[in-house]
């Protein structure tokens, strides 16, 4: 599939954002290490460039290139009529491999690969959870004995550290000086911190950040400990949770940002941290629209939100599932809400009806 527009806009954001931090490394500056790590900033380029094809490419195909209403056909719909609002991509089955420039723009964290040597001589990186190959030849024998020399915290099982050096590591990244653990029964895994680290990222290149999956899958619990990281105990809020429905309007959605706004600049200028105002179910309002122009476009009715506020902005969808035949026979049978016949109602996504879907939800702007 050709990039669009954003694609090829989000891929050269977060490229330069992670090489103007490769330029300023002293690891990264072949003056200072010279022969020792001779081929390391080759190295880092390489994953910089992984890991803007993974950051710019979305997970989901937006609903322009989708058909729209067509006659229903009752005999005709099957699964594959989801298929242009499906995950294109899940997480769960694309390898992550990340090297995060921490906070002070200069040392590195590698998570998400292990490197391992080839039958060439070389050294691969892999998916330290099934062995794959992710990228040949990253490097060579010779600058990963440097490396290792050098103590460079490379393979490490990072579901193995304890508590503490987990959070470290994370505080690192987001620049947290004095961590605490604001949740103790928040499970720390490597797809967990992966996740988070990926939101973080995408904060600093300006990236939109929406989340799809299941209802209970930990979305909201997830933002939550990332912001009360964030707060380190400070006595102000910096979340704002909106519980988006079927009745939510696009006034309601304004009145929220313009509230997240203020607090946002009441937090950076007193706090010196950022505000999360956090959509939950986005997809479920028809107003969605203007959830959308806030997220992406940063504007409020055409007017620009204030610059350098501290705001960030995250949406949560629910995911495009239709029920199963024998689930829809049952509710149709049921009668209730249904006495518009399935073929009639003026209420679908694509060719499907809404009340056919797991969750009732209206497809997401182009």
């Amino acid at each position: 599939i050709d990039p669009s527009w954003s694609e090829l806009r989000n891929f050269a954001w977060f490229l330069n954002v992670q090489l103007k931090n490769c330029e300023s490394s002293v690891f990264c500056n072949p003056c200072f290490v010279q022969d020792t790590l001779q081929g390391f900033k080759n190295f880092v380029v390489t994953f910089m460039i992984l890991m803007a094809r993974d950051f710019a490419t979305p997970s989901l195909n937006i609903s322009d290139e989708s058909p729209g209403r067509q006659f229903f056909d009752m005999e005709g719909v099957t699964e594959e009529d989801l298929v242009p609002f499906r995950v294109r991509k899940k997480w769960e089955s694309e390898p992550h491999p990340y090297i995060f420039f921490n906070h002070d723009g200069i040392s590195m964290t590698f998570l998400g690969f292990h490197l391992q040597a080839n039958a060439n001589g070389g050294i691969d990186a892999i998916n330290p959870l099934n062995g794959d190959v992710i990228k040949r030849n990253v490097m060579s024998a010779q600058l990963y004995q440097g490396l290792v020399l050098q103590r460079v915290p490379f393979n490490i099982n990072f579901d193995e550290l304890r508590r503490d050096e987990k959070i470290a590591k994370l505080c690192m990244v987001l620049g947290i000086e004095w961590p605490i653990d604001p949740d103790e029964t928040y499970e720390l895994t490597t797809d967990n911190v992966l996740k988070i680290l990926a939101i973080e990222m995408r904060f600093r290149c300006g990236i939109p950040v929406v989340i799809m999956g299941e209802t209970g899958c930990g979305k909201t619990r997830l933002i939550k400990f990332l912001c009360e990281l964030r707060r380190c105990g400070a006595s102000t809020e910096n979340m704002t949770l909106v519980k988006v429905h079927g009745g939510t309007t696009t006034d309601a959605i304004y009145s929220k940002v313009r509230e997240a706004e203020q607090l946002a600049l009441k937090n950076k200028q007193l706090c010196q941290f950022d505000t999360i105002l956090f959509f939950d179910e986005a997809n479920t309002t028809a107003a969605v629209s203007s959830i959308k122009e806030v997220l992406c476009d940063r504007t409020v009715e055409g007017q620009p939100l204030t610059p350098n506020s501290g705001l960030q902005i995250i949406a949560a969808c629910n995911p495009y599932r239709k029920h199963t035949g024998k689930m829809i026979e049952r509710l149709e049978s049921a009668g209730l809400g249904y006495h518009v016949k399935a073929e009639d109602t003026q209420e679908k996504l694509g060719s499907i009806p809404l009340r056919q879907l797991v969750y009732r939800v209206h497809a997401l702007p182009p």
